[in-house]
């Protein structure tokens, strides 16, 4: 046999051997994610102050490696620094004693963290009832009742707005109730008024005043008070009436006042009007009050007044 022959049998020989077959490939198990750190806060993100006697729901969230959270509140271990002050149950329900500050700590799986609470005395607060009250275009009175939350808060009442003289000082502290008065609208609009109680240490608290405007006319003088020393003077006021043609009568207090008043502006007519006056002076001590009055024929709605103040000797 030739040496070509004997190669080529040779190469067919180192191809007949059976092939192994190849080490199959294990799968990648992925880590376990773990407890990085947990937080520590108040239900409904209310603040974490307590008046004693009070309970307040804590929570733990516990924050993993791959981003996920879970609630641990039942599962951790809770504990207070000040149990005088507050203790906590095991579901995280914190329950105030008395006066004074405490942390609570929540621990789960080598992971711990804190909440600062204090306990206090409620500050003062006060109610006010009726919250609001609507009117008629004539006014009337009214009573309000404050309730303050302790026995010591002080509190004043005062009208924010002009037309409604108010400023209520009870001379004393908790609760109470005052009157105050609506005087009428003779202007051709409603309007509206609060009454504010200022409460010392506490948020104020409001009682709403709505007054209708008047029916159909209405009379509205301009200005509306007047202040004249114990001497006497002079003044005036204007009326406008809505509508322009509206009919009215005056009423003057000189018409039963023991000091001098004259009055130069007609006696009744319709529409708008000027008016100007004298007053002589006061004999007395104390000052005296007068009322000038713009009345509708029809008494349906309220009169226009312009007040005057003569002081005292």
């Amino acid at each position: 046999m030739s040496a070509a022959a004997i190669l080529a049998l040779a190469s067919l020989g180192c191809g007949s051997g059976e092939s192994k077959p190849a080490t199959p490939t294990q799968p990648t198990v992925p880590a376990a994610p773990t407890l990085t750190a947990i937080v520590v806060g108040v239900a409904g993100n209310a603040p974490a102050t307590l008046a004693p006697g009070d309970k307040l729901q804590l929570f733990a969230q516990g924050q993993y490696s791959d981003g996920a959270t879970s609630d641990l509140t039942n599962v951790a271990t809770w504990q207070s620094t000040n149990p005088v002050a507050a203790t906590v149950s095991s579901g995280g329900v914190l329950t105030a004693a008395t006066e004074g500050e405490v942390d609570v700590s929540a621990s789960y799986a080598g992971r711990a963290a804190s909440l600062h609470a204090q306990v206090q005395k409620p500050g003062c607060q006060a109610t006010v009832s009726p919250s609001s009250l609507v009117f008629s275009a004539f006014g009337s009175l009214a009573e309000l009742q404050v309730t303050t939350t302790r026995s010591d808060c002080r509190w004043i009442a005062k009208s924010d707005a002009s037309w409604l003289p108010l400023n209520y000082d009870p001379n004393r502290s908790g609760s109470g109730s005052f009157t105050y008065s609506v005087p009428s609208n003779s202007g051709n609009e409603p309007r509206r008024a609060n009454i504010v109680i200022t409460i010392a240490g506490g948020p104020p608290a409001m009682h709403v005043v709505e007054q209708e405007r008047p029916v159909s006319c209405s009379y509205a003088v301009s200005p509306e008070k007047l202040t004249l020393p114990s001497s006497g003077g002079r003044g005036s006021f204007d009326l406008v009436t809505t509508p322009s043609d509206c009919r009215w009568t005056l009423t003057s207090p000189g018409d039963y006042s023991s000091v001098k008043i004259t009055v130069n502006g007609p006696a009744s007519g319709a529409g708008a009007a000027h008016f100007d006056y004298t007053i002589g002076p006061n004999t007395f001590a104390s000052g005296l009050l007068y009322r000038f009055e713009i009345h509708g024929l029809s008494g349906t709605n309220p009169p226009g007044v312009h007040s005057v103040t003569l002081s005292g000797k």
